[in-house]
């Protein structure tokens, strides 16, 4: 409740003021000077502290990562060698199981000569994508119109922006 009231003061205060001469766009420079190099302190504070806590974590993970990989290593060892003997075997208690799935996987070893052969063969085996060059249409239609035969580009609308940006030096 305290912070509420505290922010609408603040509020109400912000909106009274207003920059009228050099002097006070000046004073709002140094402010905003003031907010970005704090704001830089506190960026470079938590990214010390993030290493630090990273750093930490990845050192412990690493230990388990490599106790993972072996017991990993062991139970695929025991269920392939069960497997080898019973075509049926199941390895599975309250603690995980070990299940197997068999899938094919698809090695493309030359896609430019597979590619040739399917134009000539399986067409419909081609797909083909279409899609606007952009930079070529800026060039070619300058401000939405061709230079060369004064066509106007149907579909586009140009619009003008114009982007306003404070930097504190």
């Amino acid at each position: 409740m305290e912070n509420t009231l505290l922010q609408n003061t603040l509020v109400e205060e912000r909106e009274g003021f207003k920059i009228e001469n050099l002097e006070g766009a000046t004073w709002a420079f140094r402010k905003l000077r003031a907010i970005e190099n704090k704001e830089v302190e506190i960026k470079a504070i938590a990214e010390e502290e993030i290493n630090r806590v990273n750093a930490w974590k990845e050192k412990e993970l690493e230990q388990y990562a490599k106790d993972k990989e072996y017991f990993n290593y062991l139970l695929e060892e025991y269920y392939r060698e069960e497997k080898a003997k019973d075509k049926k075997f199941k390895l599975s208690t309250p603690y995980g199981k070990v299940t197997a799935r068999k899938s094919k996987k698809w090695i493309y070893e030359d896609e430019e000569n597979l590619l040739e052969y399917l134009k000539g063969n399986e067409p419909s085996c081609i797909r083909v994508k279409e899609e606007i060059n952009k930079t070529e249409v800026k060039k070619l239609f300058k401000d939405g119109v061709n230079a060369e035969t004064g066509e106007i580009l149907p579909f586009v609308k140009i619009e003008e922006e114009e982007n306003i940006s404070v930097k504190v030096e």
